[in-house]
């Protein structure tokens, strides 16, 4: 599919080189009479025009990368011909800030068979791609867990929710400072 938007944006900006070549050089049977000023404003006009064309180009090329980023964490299970690969959302409702966000990901990272996932902090969710054939549901739940978060109706691993920071312990478990 990347080679496919690359082809399609390589014969764009070729097309955009073309063009503007034309505009720029103009028609070789064109009446030499033009004056300079003519050809100044042609020359000006077909710059804006590159410009422009430039920009909506940057703007494609932008919009075809969101595309693809946005396309990532389906891609597995569509390309996938066995449907191996399985999505899954699990709450993470103990999740604080973007340490807590890292530790997860590091987890996330340690599961054989996990293929991609979006740790979203503010929704205190986690969008995981699996392949079924090597894992489960609960073995990335434990992943997170062990990590000292809970996962959907998982608890923390206690041990590892003491040992976490303050800034990603619950508010009524962090530790008061002193007002002194």
């Amino acid at each position: 599919m990347k080679a496919t938007n690359l082809k399609k944006t390589f014969s764009l900006l070729t097309v955009i080189i073309i063009t503007t070549t034309f505009l720029i050089t103009g028609c070789s049977k064109q009446d030499n009479k033009e004056t300079t000023s003519d050809n100044e404003q042609k020359t000006e006009t077909a710059q804006q025009q590159n410009t422009m064309n430039n920009m909506q180009n940057d703007s494609s090329v932008k919009m075809n990368q969101d595309k693809m980023e946005n396309m990532d964490m389906d891609k597995d299970s569509k390309s996938d011909s066995k449907g191996n690969i399985e999505h899954k959302m699990i709450n993470i409702p103990t999740s604080q800030c973007e340490m807590c966000q890292e530790r997860i990901e590091k987890a996330l990272k340690k599961v054989a068979g996990v293929k991609n996932y979006k740790v979203d902090i503010d929704e205190k969710i986690v969008h995981v791609n699996f392949d079924k054939t090597v894992t489960n549901l609960g073995k990335i739940e434990n992943a997170i867990t062990a990590a000292g978060y809970n996962a959907n109706n998982k608890k923390a691993d206690p041990e590892a929710y003491a040992k976490l920071d303050d800034c990603c312990k619950l508010p009524q478990d962090r530790k008061k400072k002193d007002s002194n």
